[in-house]
C-alpha cells in the first residue's frame, strides 16, 4: 500500500511531465491566421453573369460559369473579361394543369469538368431540354473556347414533370477514382407539411414516387464511372447492387429534398452536401419544424425525407383523403407503402444528420443563426489537393469543410476528428458578406472562390459575381483611411484632413504624403483654402 507521504512525492514528479507534455500538444496546434490575410477579390463586372449557378476553375485560372438560363461563360484572368462561350436551349418554366406558366427551377443547373480535363477536354452538363419533359447529363468536348459542334454526348437521362414546382439539385464532383457524383433534387412541390399526397392526379406532390423509391433517381445522390466511349459502368459500395430488383445501381445516397453542392474528402472518402429542407416553422402534429442540414455520408445510405427530418424527427406521412396525419416510421425499419412506389416497400435504415438548423436559432449549433435558410455545402481543404498552389492556405485549415447558406451568407468553418466526427465550427472570414453564395470551391491556385448569385430571384442581378479570396502570408497592404470634417464650401475655407483609422497589421511604420488638387479653373482659388494634416 503507498503511504500519503509516497503519493504526495510521486504526484510531484508527474506534474512537470504532464505540463511539458500539454505544452508540447499545444504547441504543435497551428495558430488561426488573422482575418486581414484573406482578401476577397471581385473577378466579373457588374452585369457580366445573369443567374450563375455553378462553375469550375481550369488550372490556367481561366473559370467556366454556368447560368440557369443556359449560357456557359469564360472568365479570362488576363483579359479580366467574360464572354459566353456557348448556350444550351433549356426549360425554365412550368405550367400548372390550370395553364397557369411560372418560372421553375429548371435550366442549365450543373457544369463539371473531366479529372483528366488539360487532356480530354471534356465538361460534362446536368441541363433540363426545352423540347423534352427530361433531365440529361451529357458530356461534350471543349476546344478553342467553345463547345465542339456535334460533340455532346448523352451518359443518363430521366423524366420530370413540369406541373409544379420545385427543387432541382444539380451539383457534380468526382472522388480521386474518377467516380462522378450527382445531386438530383426531389421535383416535387414544396409543403408545410410531408409531400405524400397519394391520390389520384396528384403524383407530383407525393415525394414516396421518387425521393424514398428506391427505383427513382429523384432526391438521390447518384454515383457513376463515365467511360471514354461516353456511357458509364457502376462502382461497387453503391446502396443497391446491380441487379437488384426495384433498384437503380446508380443511387450513391437517397432521402433527399434538394441537395445542393456536393463535396469528396479526398482523404476520407467522406461525402458531404447541403440539403434544403421543409418550410414549417413550428412543430405541430402535421408536420414537424423545417431544417436545413449540411450532411456527411460515410458509406452509401439513407438520408429519411421524405419520412424524417433533421435530427431524424419523424415527419408523418400525411393522408390528403381524410385529412390526417398517418402513423410516424421507424428510423431503423422505414417502409414506402405509397400507391406510386414503383421501388422497394422496405427501406434502408435511415442515417443521421450531420448538423441541422431550423429558422429559429439553433440550440446544438447557435452559431449558424436564424431567418431565411438555404444550405449549399462546399469544400473539404487538404493542402495535397493542390500540389502547384502559388497561394496554399494554412495549416489551421487541413482537413475542415468550408461549407456556406445561400440566405445567410455566411462560410462556416467546420472541424472533425480523425474519424468524421462533429468537434466544433467558426465562422469564415466574417467581414466577407456574400450575396446569395451558390457556388464555392477551392481553385487550383489554392484561392477559394465563391460564386453569388445576386439578390434577383429568376432574374438578371448587377451584384451577381465571381469572387477569389487570396490569402497572404507575408506582408500586407495598411489599410488606409482618409477623412475630411468638410464636403466643400465657400472661400475662404479651412478643412481639416484625417488619417485616423489608417493602420498596418504588420505593425510597420507607416509614412504620409497628402497631394490636394482642384480641378480646372477652381486652381486659383486654392491659396484661400487652409488645410489641416491630422
Amino acid at each position: 500500500m503507498f503511504n500519503k507521504k509516497r503519493i504526495i512525492k510521486i504526484s510531484a514528479i508527474l506534474l512537470p511531465v504532464i505540463a511539458a507534455a500539454s505544452y508540447a500538444f499545444m504547441a504543435d496546434v497551428p495558430k488561426k491566421p488573422d482575418e486581414s490575410r484573406f482578401t476577397p477579390v471581385t473577378l466579373t463586372r457588374p452585369g457580366d453573369l445573369d443567374e450563375p449557378n455553378t462553375f469550375e476553375v481550369l488550372t490556367d485560372g481561366r473559370v467556366l460559369i454556368s447560368e440557369r438560363k443556359g449560357a456557359i461563360k469564360l472568365f479570362d484572368p488576363l483579359t479580366k473579361m467574360v464572354k459566353t462561350i456557348a448556350t444550351i436551349s433549356v426549360n425554365t418554366k412550368y405550367t400548372s394543369k390550370t395553364g397557369k406558366v411560372t418560372e421553375a427551377e429548371e435550366g442549365l443547373m450543373g457544369l463539371t469538368i473531366d479529372p483528366d480535363f488539360n487532356k480530354t477536354h471534356f465538361i460534362y452538363t446536368f441541363y433540363a431540354p426545352l423540347t423534352e419533359k427530361k433531365w440529361k447529363l451529357t458530356r461534350w468536348k471543349f476546344e478553342n473556347e467553345a463547345l465542339v459542334a456535334g460533340s455532346e454526348k448523352t451518359l443518363l437521362e430521366f423524366d420530370t414533370q413540369r406541373e409544379t414546382c420545385c427543387h432541382t439539385g444539380g451539383g457534380m464532383t468526382w472522388d480521386p477514382k474518377k467516380n462522378l457524383y450527382l445531386t438530383i433534387g426531389n421535383n416535387t412541390a414544396s409543403l408545410l407539411s410531408p409531400s405524400t399526397d397519394e391520390r389520384p392526379g396528384q403524383e407530383s406532390r407525393d415525394d414516396q414516387r421518387g425521393t424514398s423509391n428506391t427505383n427513382s433517381l429523384l432526391g438521390k445522390i447518384l454515383r457513376i464511372h463515365p467511360e471514354a466511349n461516353g456511357t458509364y459502368t457502376i462502382p461497387a459500395g453503391n446502396l443497391f447492387a446491380k441487379g437488384t430488383p426495384k433498384t437503380r445501381p446508380e443511387i450513391f445516397t437517397m432521402g433527399h429534398r434538394n441537395p445542393w453542392r456536393v463535396s469528396v474528402d479526398t482523404k476520407t472518402g467522406y461525402l458531404y452536401w447541403g440539403d434544403v429542407g421543409p418550410d414549417a416553422t413550428e412543430d405541430s402534429e402535421v408536420s414537424p419544424m423545417g431544417y436545413d442540414e449540411l450532411n456527411q455520408a460515410r458509406k452509401a445510405g439513407n438520408f429519411g425525407w421524405p419520412y424524417f427530418v433533421g435530427p431524424n424527427v419523424p415527419a408523418p406521412p400525411f393522408n390528403y383523403v381524410d385529412g390526417e396525419p398517418g402513423a410516424k416510421k421507424d428510423p431503423l425499419k422505414p417502409t414506402n407503402e405509397s400507391v406510386n412506389n414503383t421501388g422497394l416497400k422496405d427501406l434502408p435504415a435511415v442515417a443521421p444528420a450531420f448538423i441541422y438548423y431550423p429558422y429559429t436559432n439553433s440550440a446544438q449549433f447557435p452559431l449558424l443563426g436564424s431567418g431565411s435558410r438555404s444550405a449549399v455545402g462546399g469544400p473539404i481543404y487538404h493542402r495535397t489537393d493542390r500540389p502547384l498552389a502559388k497561394r496554399p492556405w494554412p495549416a489551421y485549415y487541413e482537413g475542415k469543410w468550408l461549407a456556406t447558406d445561400l440566405a445567410r451568407g455566411w462560410i462556416m468553418s467546420i472541424s472533425m476528428k480523425p474519424n468524421g466526427d462533429y468537434t466544433a465550427m467558426e465562422q469564415f472570414l466574417s467581414s466577407y458578406h456574400p450575396i446569395e453564395p451558390i457556388d464555392i470551391k477551392f481553385g487550383p491556385d489554392g484561392d477559394l472562390y465563391v460564386l453569388e448569385y445576386g439578390s434577383v430571384w429568376f432574374g438578371k442581378s448587377d451584384n451577381a459575381k465571381l469572387v477569389r479570396i487570396e490569402y497572404n502570408p507575408g506582408n500586407r497592404k495598411p489599410s488606409v483611411f482618409a477623412t475630411t470634417n468638410k464636403q466643400g464650401g465657400t472661400v475662404p475655407l479651412n478643412i481639416t484632413l484625417s488619417s485616423a483609422g489608417t493602420k498596418d497589421a504588420d505593425g510597420d511604420a507607416l509614412k504620409y504624403s497628402w497631394k490636394v488638387t482642384a480641378p480646372g479653373q477652381r486652381q486659383k482659388h486654392m491659396p484661400q483654402l487652409t488645410l489641416q494634416l491630422l
